[in-house]
């Protein structure tokens, strides 16, 4: 009898796990979809990383589901960046084989992208990593680079770390 009892609670767990797992994978889904989006607003910032005036867009830098508590991302600095400046994006990297490299894009439309950095490293060491773009780069084209750009940051197994946007001035 408590065999079978302890064989019961066993696929009790299993089955919690499996559909745990599988909301994880429908939001990292939904999270992903949401990447491509057209941009719309910014979070504005200063040259050392700090919010202006509580000027926060809800859907930039946040952390995607399957990174959850092993990568925390600042929000883009200075934002907007003038065309002579360059654009910081920090990130921090709590765990231990949490991030098999970084490869960073601009999304001019779903089919054009623009590849702006690349660290092949698997996986990553934990800690800050710095990653500094040029807005010339970043925008669509170099001679009117004036706008708003959604930025996507994912790992080499193509699964998306974080996203937000920049302003070019």
């Amino acid at each position: 009898m408590l065999q079978h009892h302890l064989y019961n609670c066993f696929f009790v767990f299993l089955f919690i796990f499996l559909v745990s797992g599988c909301s994880q994978s429908d939001d990292q889904r939904e999270f992903e979809r949401d990447a491509f989006n057209v941009p719309e607003g910014f979070t504005q910032t200063n040259g050392r990383g700090e919010i202006v005036d509580d000027n926060v867009d809800p859907d930039d830098w946040r952390t995607a589901p399957f990174f959850q508590g092993l990568v925390i991302v600042d929000p883009a600095y200075p934002n907007p960046v003038l065309t002579n400046d360059r654009v910081t994006l920090e990130m921090h990297i709590t765990g231990v084989d949490a991030v098999s490299g970084i490869r960073v894009f601009a999304v001019h439309n779903i089919n054009n992208l623009s590849f702006l950095y690349e660290d092949n490293r698997t996986p990553l060491p934990p800690g800050l990593h710095s990653i500094s773009l040029n807005p010339l780069q970043i925008a669509q084209t170099p001679e009117n680079p004036q706008g708003l750009y959604r930025i996507i940051v994912e790992d080499r197994n193509r699964n998306i770390i974080t996203y937000g946007d920049v302003k070019i001035e």
